[in-house]
This record gives C-alpha cells, structure tokens and sequence, in this order.
C-alpha cells in the first residue's frame, strides 16, 4: 500500500522547527549597531549610547560636579546623566587623587592601566596613560602593562610591589577575588590601607571601564598643555615618587 501524501504544506511551527535542527540561520532585519573606537583607531563616531551632558547647560551643582578635576572628559560627561550618584562619585574618585593617598603614585597607576588593559577599555587607559607617564612609566613598562597574555608583569621592568600589584589586579579583573596565598604576600609588602586603596581603585576603574565600554564612549579631543598641567598639579606626587628605592 502506498502511503498518502499530502499536498498540503507543513504548519509554520513545524517548518520553524526542522529549520532549527538543520542549523539553518534564519534571516533577522539589519540592526544599527553603535560603534565605538578602539585601542588602535580613535575615529570620533558620535554613537555613545547616552548623551554628554553639557556643563554649560547643566545644573549648578552637576555643574561643579564635573569641573571637580582639572580637566571636563567625555567618561564625566556620560556619568553625569545620574545626576544622584554623580556629585558623591567624583568625591570618591577625588580621592584617588589625594596626596594623603598611602599607595604609591606609580602603583596607583598601574593598578588604574592594569586594570584598563585587563577590562579591554581604551579610553580608559588613553586618559590615564599621560598621568602615569608623569610619575616616570616607561614606554617598555607601557607595553608589559598591555600585554595581559604574558602573566606576571617581568621583573627586569618592575619592582617587587609593583608586580605584586599587578596580580592583584589580573585576579580582581579574571575572578572577581583574590587569592588567599596572594593576600597574605600582600599583607608582607603593604599595609593595611595600601590594600584596601587597592581594592578601591580597582572598584573605581572596572566600574567605569565597564560602562565606558557600554556607552560606547569616544575619545576626547587632545588637551593643549595636557603634560604640563598634570606635572603642575601631581608636583608634590613627583616628587615623593623620586624618594623610593624599592
């Protein structure tokens, strides 16, 4: 007996489902997608996913909020659009300023470019890299900063602290913790505070690398007198940093 077959086409949800089984990618219509620079390209394209907010436009207060740092950058521009949170995070990130600070300068920095280079966010390390350059970073210590492939940062570039802190931040950034093993060497090398500032930074830096990365930020147009202004206003900084030997 032969059996029937039906000149009827199969229902939607069938034909859905064998297309599914066979792997057979089902056309979508064309999305925009917002693009954003990248480590090697700093084309401006304008697509940041929340808006700049204007200091000259903005309220009194968000106003001063965002000339709290010597200079007005796109990452406050975007933060300001949380007008409750934004006044007291610029106080907290004021701080990693400080020169009450216990962190040594160019340990600051390396876990604020660590950090970046971990997290994949440029303009996050395009805005820190002049300050870090102002403490005396070098253009080889610039490279193995980067270069997250190759573990632990070489001793021939860094000191023993500063390898340390670069751990620190590779574990902060790869598995949202520190090991105990690596703690208790910490604890050996830097005091209480110093850790804790550590753990401070790294929150401060991924919170904003990850929605600086989100909003689809672009980098800033380049500050005249970039250089002098961060010597001028980190000359004290500088000048303890030259005091260290270790």
């Amino acid at each position: 007996m032969i059996p029937h077959i039906s000149s009827r086409q199969p229902p939607a949800s069938t034909t859905l489902l064998f297309t599914l089984l066979n792997n057979r990618a089902i056309p979508h219509p064309p999305r925009n997608i917002a693009t954003m620079a990248t480590w090697d390209n700093h084309t401006v394209t304008n697509e940041h996913i929340l808006p700049y907010v204007d200091s000259s436009t903005a309220p009194p207060d968000i106003k001063a909020a965002l000339q709290t740092l010597p200079f007005e950058r796109n990452v406050f521009k975007l933060l300001a659009n949380g007008t409750v949170s934004f006044k007291p995070f610029m106080a907290l990130l004021t701080t990693m300023w400080s020169k009450d600070r216990k962190i040594r300068s160019t340990e600051w920095q390396l876990a604020v470019l660590r950090t970046a280079a971990t997290l994949d966010a440029p303009y996050e390390w395009d805005v820190n890299e002049p300050v870090a350059r102002v403490f005396g970073m070098s253009e080889a210590q610039f490279s193995a900063i980067r270069n997250t492939e190759q573990g632990d940062l070489p001793v021939e570039l860094f000191t023993e602290r500063q390898r340390l802190v670069g751990r620190f931040i590779d574990q902060l950034s790869g598995k949202n913790r520190v090991d105990l093993d690596l703690m208790t060497e910490m604890k050996e090398k830097f005091g209480d505070e110093e850790i804790m500032e550590l753990f401070y930074t790294h929150g401060v830096y991924s919170l904003l690398a990850r929605m600086m990365n989100s909003c689809r930020i672009d980098y800033d147009p380049p500050i005249p007198g970039l250089e002098d202004t961060l010597r001028k206003y980190n000359a004290d900084a500088i000048e303890k940093e030259k005091a260290y030997k270790d």
